[in-house]
């Protein structure tokens, strides 16, 4: 499978704004991104661990994966479809 990463933060913030829709591994665990009114992210077909955020900043602060957060990890996760 081909998978794209993000060359910074802005890039990874503009497909958000952008497209609304990204679904993403990151170290064997695939994730699902929404956002339309608010973010929603969770693991892949398990929403019970569906997370909630009001605004993009709020997300890149809050969400953390391994304890890092997203913001830090934008560069490492690889794409697989939007």
């Amino acid at each position: 499978m081909m998978y794209d990463t993000y060359k910074d933060l802005n890039e990874f913030i503009e497909d958000i704004e952008r497209i609304g829709e990204i679904e993403f591994e990151y170290k064997g665990k695939d994730y699902s991104l929404l956002y339309y009114d608010k973010i929603y992210i969770c693991e892949y077909n398990k929403p019970e661990t569906e997370k909630e955020y009001d605004t993009i900043e709020e997300f890149l602060d809050d969400y953390k994966i391994d304890s890092v957060p997203i913001r830090e990890l934008a560069t490492e996760i690889k794409v697989f479809a939007h």
